[in-house]
């Protein structure tokens, strides 16, 4: 192949190749096809290489991809980085949403009545028998669409509404109190 050889193209694959280049948001992807579109000016590999700051010799497998494949040879196929989850399959997902669904924690010897994000990150550590952090045990839940909240204490109207509303304010000012003593073990 000669030095400076020139990626001949028909008038519709450049204008495919400059429309893509300018609605493609990886950048991977324009650093691909910037290459490409600069060999079909004719520069040489080297330097398309030092322009796009690559090896040329990943230069010269991009251009040989978009010539077999055409833009799809030049479409990144990583998806994302990094190992394949474990915890976060569809399997283990569905597994996650009927045990906060429809299982207590007390159902596997917990003193709660209901899920929290740390007892189920305990609880899936030691059934999966691997380390699952809280942080993951929340984005699952998200992506399962379970939105966690904090029940809130209320009171119903009703006849003695207003002896009751006294009640829960004199707790929340002792409360406080009460839990500090409780925590030092006394």
């Amino acid at each position: 192949m000669p030095k400076n050889y020139i990626l001949r193209l028909s008038s519709s694959q450049r204008k495919e190749l400059l429309t893509f280049m300018k609605n493609t948001k990886d950048k991977e992807e324009y650093r691909r096809t910037s290459a490409v579109k600069q060999k079909m000016e004719g520069v040489s590999y080297r330097t398309i290489a030092r322009n796009v700051g690559v090896n040329y010799r990943n230069v010269y497998d991009w251009i040989n991809n978009y010539r077999k494949y055409g833009l799809d040879g030049t479409r990144n196929k990583r998806m994302n980085a990094g190992r394949k989850p474990v915890i976060s399959t569809d399997k283990n997902k569905e597994m996650i949403k009927d045990i906060i669904l429809n299982k207590s924690p007390r159902t596997f010897g917990y003193l709660k009545n209901t899920w929290s994000i740390r007892l189920l990150a305990t609880y899936l550590s030691s059934l999966l028998e691997m380390n699952v952090s809280p942080m993951q045990t929340w984005r699952i839940i998200q992506d399962l669409g379970i939105v966690y909240k904090r029940p809130k204490l209320e009171l119903e109207k009703g006849i003695d509404y207003e002896e009751k509303k006294k009640k829960i304010d004199r707790y929340k000012k002792v409360s406080s109190a009460l839990l500090k003593k409780d925590s030092t073990g006394i």
